[in-house]
Order: structure tokens, then sequence, then C-alpha cells
């Protein structure tokens, strides 16, 4: 027989309930049917059938659900705004991060010179911002889309802003030399098929190595009661 404290919390996490609240909610459902089954266990019933009548006592997974998803309050931003998390968030956190990592190359130069390690430095950054980040970025999109059983419409476009922002926005650093100044600069160029294609096919890797359970629950549509 399933378990009626999994169904629920899977109906929870597809109607947009955070995943922290669901797993509270059930915590304290499981203990109040433990507490109801020892009071009929300890009134002589066997405990097969006391838990029976606990459970039907605490209700079913309909009536125990539907107040936590009428209530907006319980739900997490990635189903109220989920334009929010998937995409604007990710965006703004792409660019500050290029704007810290300029002024952290700055930080550690002078005018007219920089240090022999400066070059290998800003060739690690470069890569950085411009592969590795938008990689991990694009991961934690779908992990936290996986994890809230959010509908992948958000999610995916988030993803792809997240790649293809990173092909458009390129870090440029010029070390000083006898005739010229050093520069750092921030510079936006037409995207790449070629390193939007590469950067999606390392993103979508991963998830199609998942368990046919999990990437169900990244595809599958969420459900509103």
């Amino acid at each position: 027989m399933p378990d009626p404290f999994d169904i629920l919390r899977e109906r929870l996490l597809r109607a947009g309930v955070g995943p922290r609240t669901v797993a509270r909610y059930v915590t304290e459902l499981r203990e109040h049917l433990d507490d109801l089954t020892r009071e009929m266990t300890a009134s002589g019933l066997p405990e097969p059938e006391a838990r029976e009548r606990a459970l039907v006592r605490l209700g079913g997974v309909d009536a125990l659900a539907l107040p936590m998803i009428i209530d907006r309050r319980f739900h997490s931003w990635a189903s109220k705004a989920p334009w929010a998390v998937f995409l604007l968030v990710p965006i703004l956190a792409y660019a500050c991060t290029m704007v810290l990592t300029v002024a952290a190359l700055a930080s550690v130069t002078s005018p007219g010179s920089a240090s022999s390690w400066f070059s290998t430095a800003s060739l690690g950054a470069r890569w950085l911002t411009g592969g590795l980040l938008p990689i991990i970025g694009a991961w934690l999109l779908a992990l936290i889309a996986i994890r809230q059983r959010s509908r992948p419409l958000w999610p995916l476009l988030g993803m792809g802003a997240t790649i293809v922002l990173a092909t458009m926005i390129t870090l440029a650093v010029s070390l000083p030399a006898p005739a010229q100044t050093g520069a750092i600069m921030i510079g936006v160029t037409l995207p790449s098929v070629l390193q939007i294609l590469t950067l999606a096919a390392i993103v979508a890797a991963p998830l199609f190595l998942l368990p046919p359970s999990t990437r169900e629950r990244f595809f599958h549509p969420r459900v509103h009661s």
C-alpha cells in the first residue's frame, strides 16, 4: 500500500507549496499519526487496526492537502513568481559576477604594470565567466525546478537565457606593454551558435543521466488543485 504521506508530499510539491514547508508539515502529520496510533493501541486495539483508524481520523490526502494549497503563504517563490526565480535572478546574478570579476582583476593590478601570474588569472576569469559559471547556473536552475516540481517553461527559459548571455558578454583583458597601457573591459558581441550548442549540450547531458523518476519530476506539469 502506498504511503499516504508520500502521496501528500508529492501533491503539495506539484501544487507549488515550498519544499521546506512540505517537509515540516508531513513530519508533523507523521508525529500526530504516531500519537493517535499509540492512544488507540493503549486502549486495546491491535497496532495495524489502530494505525488504520488513526489514518481515517487524521483525514484523507485531499483534505490534508487543500488548506496548504489554497493558502498562498505556503507557496514557494518559484511557484508565485517563477519569472523572477528562474529568469530575472540568474541574469542579475551573472551581471553582478561579471562586475565583481572585473573589480577583482583590477584590484590586483597597478597602473602600467601587472604581476607575472596576472595573465593566467585573467584567462581563468574568462573561462569562469564564459563557460563554468553559466553551466553551474543552469544546473542550479534545473535542481531548483526538480526539487520544487516546477513546470519546465520558466526553468528552461532561464537556463537558455543564462547560456545565451554568457556567449554574448565577453571579458577582454589586455596586458600592459611598453607602448600601451593594459585594460580590463566587458564587451557585448553577437552570440556564437556553436558556443551556445556546446554549452547547451554540456548542461543537458547530466539531466539525461538522471533516473527516469527524477527526470519525470522536471518535465511533469505541475498540478493545481
